[in-house]
């Protein structure tokens, strides 16, 4: 256990059910949308840190590495009354430690840029939050019709897609997604050419990621999922150059906050005709 200030600790996050419910405070504190489960798969995913004070968890971050090059970071809270006294800097710095040589890619509010670009971060790019409550009617069935659920076979594929397009192995993540969540497929003469999932989050569904070789197949992807999900409340979070946001916008998906992308180091070379149209979740990356 490390010591920031006489009265503070830091310690691994677990997934007993303390750990979560203290996550789950903490979220709610600042007006997260998440809900318990949210919290243990992230923590089953990554490696997280807690700053206790008088047995209280008051300050929480994880990491999640892919692999030996690339990792991402978030899930960086303080509690609104601790906030000011160098927690998030402190959880951020043993949480660079942890990730060793890796290139580190975050997602950052304007109010944390300051503390993320004083450890090497850089911003690269805008991410969007889109949400809302999808109509019956939204999305056209005839559209969809290369569009069909992903099957056991379908895995390999495409893990190798997502690798291509995201940089680095997220097989445990996919692999996780699948339990609680669909998959979905882009199929045509037997080839597979994108995919997207949708699982339970926050306040409803997010879609992502969304991995698809242009932006009309993406729009097919996601409009499967506007279907299924009727009535429901889905996020989908973009990048900037998604090309979707007006799109989405038009599909009752409205833009409701943006953050700015940043990494420190470089981020592994993408490679193949995929590219990542949403985010698994501004965390996850």
């Amino acid at each position: 256990m490390n010591s920031i200030q006489p009265s503070v600790t830091l310690r691994p996050m677990t997934g007993e059910a303390g750990d979560l419910e203290s996550a789950l405070e903490l979220s709610r504190a600042v007006g997260w949308a998440y809900r318990l489960d949210d919290w243990r798969v992230a923590q089953s995913l990554g490696q997280g840190i807690l700053a206790e004070e008088n047995g209280q968890v008051i300050a929480s971050a994880i990491c999640w590495p892919y692999g030996d090059a690339f990792a991402t970071c978030g899930s960086i809270i303080v509690a609104p009354a601790m906030q000011g006294r160098g927690l998030g800097r402190s959880l951020l710095a043993h949480l660079l430690q942890s990730t060793g040589s890796r290139a580190v890619m975050l997602n950052s509010t304007a109010v944390g840029m300051r503390l993320y670009e004083s450890f090497g971060f850089e911003a690269t790019g805008t991410v969007h939050q889109h949400l809302g409550q999808v109509s019956a009617g939204t999305a056209d069935a005839e559209r969809g019709r290369w569009v069909r659920k992903a099957n056991a076979e379908d895995l390999q594929t495409l893990l190798q897609m997502d690798r291509q397009a995201f940089g680095a192995d997220r097989r445990r993540m996919i692999e996780e997604f699948n339990l609680i969540g669909s998959i979905a497929v882009i199929e045509r003469a037997g080839d597979i050419q994108g995919y997207a999932i949708c699982r339970p989050f926050g306040l409803g569904q997010v879609v992502g990621p969304v991995i698809a070789c242009g932006a009309e197949d993406a729009k097919l992807l996601i409009e499967h999922f506007l279907r299924v999900n009727a009535g429901q409340i889905l996020r989908i979070d973009t990048g900037g150059d998604s090309g979707l946001r007006d799109w989405l916008t038009a599909q009752g998906l409205l833009e409701v906050s943006s953050v700015t992308t940043m990494i420190r180091g470089h981020r592994p070379q993408i490679t193949g005709p995929h590219r990542i149209f949403a985010l698994a979740s501004q965390s996850f990356g």
